[in-house]
């Protein structure tokens, strides 16, 4: 395999080697700033000299509850493998939730009966999916969250920049639409976090950058191209104008550019998405798909796997958490014009 077919796959890269390594670095500063002290609701006597952690073992096992197979959460799972399959102790497992909470509290409830030592979750519903966390964290297991965040605290929550993000494409968008039209919005379903705040945080871009563009739709796509391919195209049978697409992420956009192409509408309206997915960036490099949030997830992932570790090998239970870790990742607005500054080795 030749080099450039190893960056493509995820193979080895010198860069990527080096994100790996120091994502564990950053992981164990992390956990210093919290390791050493107990919260007043941790099991642990207050004592001076009292021990609060666990025992160190010779494997810990790791478990990861995604929503379901998608781009964004394979290369999650790719990041938080790349740094626990450099361990010699870690059992880590990707499991899918399926797109659906019950099937997700169950697997929760499996790691927990199992005795994991970290379960990392992506919640299908951040409310529903609350007493599992609150179970683990009663357990002495912390939880980490990745992208969408649940109110039930818990260990971290590791996240792209959503709503300062979102308010940076609506102000890219709006200038390539000149300031002026009329937007729809391609939106997921209610009752997960990143959608409210990819929502407010673009409306408020709006408001704030270009008050003459007018949102004349916002309707869900449920995160799918080929129902957003529905969606816009219902709209524009209705005989609205339609200047601009936003959608809420990358597969919801490449679905609007897929009617923009059969209706000859490619450079007539302005299309973003937001994640940043390779599929995407190529859309962008054609000139199809206008731009898009792009965060490096596989890091993200990286960053998590780092925290556990720290957690877990260190022995501190889910209970001596005073507060939850929250850590929000860069991003770049890919656009025509920066697009290009994502090397192969960031594409995922």
């Amino acid at each position: 395999m030749d080099e450039k077919m190893k960056q493509e796959v995820g193979g080895f890269n010198p860069r990527r080697e080096f994100l790996k390594m120091s994502a564990l670095g950053v992981g164990a500063m992390a956990l210093a700033a919290c390791a050493p002290a107990a919260s007043a609701g941790s099991d642990a006597p207050a004592a001076a000299g009292a021990q609060s952690s666990k025992q160190a073992k010779d494997t810990y096992k790791m478990s990861f509850v995604q929503v379901q197979p998608h781009t964004v959460s394979v290369a999650w799972g790719q990041g938080i493998q790349e740094v626990t399959e450099v361990q010699t102790n870690i059992d880590y497992k990707q499991l899918d939730g399926q797109g659906d909470p019950a099937i997700q509290i169950n697997l929760m409830d499996t790691a927990i009966s199992e005795g994991v030592d970290v379960i990392f979750c992506q919640p299908a519903d951040s409310v529903a999916l609350g007493p599992s966390i609150k179970k683990a964290r009663a357990a002495g297991i912390p939880v980490i969250t990745l992208n969408i965040d649940a109110p039930e605290a818990h260990a971290a929550h590791v996240e792209m920049n959503h709503y300062f993000g979102a308010i940076d494409i609506a102000n890219a968008m709006g200038k390539l639409m000149g300031g002026k039209g009329n937007v729809v919005i391609l939106n997921a379903p209610p009752g997960i976090i990143i959608r409210d705040m990819r929502t407010n945080g673009f409306v408020d871009g709006m408001k704030k950058h270009h008050p003459d563009i007018k949102i004349i739709a916002d309707q869900s796509a449920e995160w799918d191209r080929k129902k957003a391919q529905d969606v816009l195209s219902t709209i524009l049978a209705s005989g609205k104008e339609v200047n601009g697409v936003y959608g809420v992420n990358d597969s919801m956009a490449l679905g609007a550019v897929d009617v923009a192409k059969t209706k000859d509408l490619i450079g007539k309206i302005v299309i973003f998405g937001n994640d940043g997915e390779k599929d995407a960036l190529e859309s962008i490099e054609a000139g199809e798909l206008s731009g898009t949030q792009y965060t490096d997830v596989w890091q993200q992932g990286r960053l998590a796997a780092a925290l556990a570790i720290g957690l877990a090998t260190g022995g501190v239970k889910a209970t001596n958490f005073t507060n939850q870790g929250h850590i929000l990742m860069p991003y770049v607005i890919a656009t025509k014009d920066t697009v290009g500054s994502i090397q192969a080795f960031q594409r995922w």
